[in-house]
């Protein structure tokens, strides 16, 4: 049953025109950037619906208040459809729209500060003064409309007088979906950039860019390369903390990172993993904590846990086991330094023991029958590839 009242002395609008741009993942300045983009490229028509898709699993409140600027510079219908998943949307963001649709299971927040006499106030489905629940039954109510697709979001507002309640400069929306007056159906995207800076905008992928960039630096200084891996490394420093700024990271995190980080170049000069690994390990974690403490965004701290062993494993078992592999396996390398003299650092166990030679510490093999002490002088030898003492 229709339970909307047209008002019937609004100016009604011939749609020709429907522009379709969907927010999903992180909503951030990269979903801005882009819809300010289609206003700024493109020539707007008064015969244009601009529908959002409304799909987003976290949002900054920056963006909500830009994007109502944005929305407040243009005189075009605007509809907002939130769905398909069990999405969460703040109701300062909804009442920027001409028309509005919730997906069943949609729990809007926020509706405490008189948004809900504007938006819900004959809404059967309120459970409380600040939240809402969708769980309503498919219908035309009397300020939105409950649906469960955009295609039939968009098929409603077509086929039904429905008007704003939103803003009173917009009035009935008139058009046939399949009628051949809908010049266009336009899908808007964000650019490559736009799209790997909203990806990046979820803080589990900015902590792991950020410290795996960190880890691809720290192993060129090790190994013996044209930079590639520096490069890069500096790449995804780059891209990952671009989001810094506009969630909120507390920098005095990154000095506990740095921290962190000068241990992993300890660990790598050593090539092997300790005790001083598991502390640098907490330090990391720690740094993870402290960062992430006032970010706007939600954080899961169990995938942030397991993402911080995750880095861990680069940072002191497997870079640092690759580096003494080279050290000790690559015939090019250490075929020169047969018959030189080092000293003994420490005996890491039967097979290996730790030298030095110069500046440099490296991993060597020995006799299982031979027996070192720390500071003994000791003669380098090239067997088969790999040096033994």
């Amino acid at each position: 049953m229709l339970k909307l009242l047209p008002i019937l002395f609004f100016a009604a609008v011939n749609v020709t025109q429907i522009s379709i741009f969907e927010i999903e993942g992180i909503f951030s300045s990269g979903h801005i950037n882009a819809i300010e983009r289609y206003f700024d490229e493109n020539k707007i028509n008064d015969d244009e619906l601009f529908i959002i898709q409304y799909n987003a699993n976290d949002v900054s409140q920056e963006s909500v208040i830009q994007l109502g600027e944005i929305l407040e510079s243009v005189t075009i219908p605007k509809a907002i459809w939130v769905g398909p998943n069990k999405t969460e949307i703040n109701a300062e963001l909804l009442k920027d729209f001409d028309f509005v649709g919730l997906s069943p299971g949609t729990l809007v927040t926020n509706m405490c500060q008189n948004t809900n006499e504007i938006l819900f106030d004959t809404n059967p489905c309120l459970d409380s003064s600040s939240t809402m629940l969708v769980t309503g039954e498919e219908d035309i109510y009397e300020r939105y409309m409950i649906v469960g697709s955009i295609g039939a979001f968009i098929e409603n507002l077509g086929m039904e007088d429905i008007s704003s309640n939103l803003d009173n400069s917009v009035g009935i929306v008139n058009f046939d979906i399949n009628s051949t007056a809908i010049e266009e159906i336009k899908f808007i995207k964000p650019s490559l950039a736009e799209r790997f800076y909203i990806s990046i905008s979820n803080p589990l992928f900015t902590y792991m860019f950020f410290g795996l960039g960190f880890a691809l630096i720290g192993l060129e200084l090790f190994a013996i390369g044209p930079g590639i891996m520096a490069f890069i490394g500096a790449l995804l420093i780059s891209f990952s903390s671009m989001t810094f700024y506009e969630f909120g990271l507390n920098y005095y995190g990154l000095f506990i990172f740095l921290i962190s980080f000068l241990t992993y170049i300890k660990i790598l000069s050593r090539g092997y993993f300790g005790f001083l690994g598991i502390g640098s390990f907490l330090i990391l974690h720690s740094s993870c904590l402290l960062m992430f403490n006032n970010y706007d965004l939600k954080i899961n701290q169990f995938l942030m846990f397991g993402c911080s062993i995750m880095l861990s494993f680069f940072y002191f078992i497997a870079i640092p086991t690759v580096i003494r592999s080279r050290l000790t396996t690559d015939t090019s390398a250490m075929s020169s330094l047969g018959g030189k003299k080092a000293q003994v650092v420490k005996v890491l166990n039967e097979k290996q023991v730790l030298v030095k030679l110069g500046a440099k510490q490296i991993v060597v093999n020995k006799n299982e029958d031979r027996l070192f002490e720390e500071m003994q002088d000791v003669i380098l030898s090239e067997d088969d590839g790999k040096l033994s003492i």
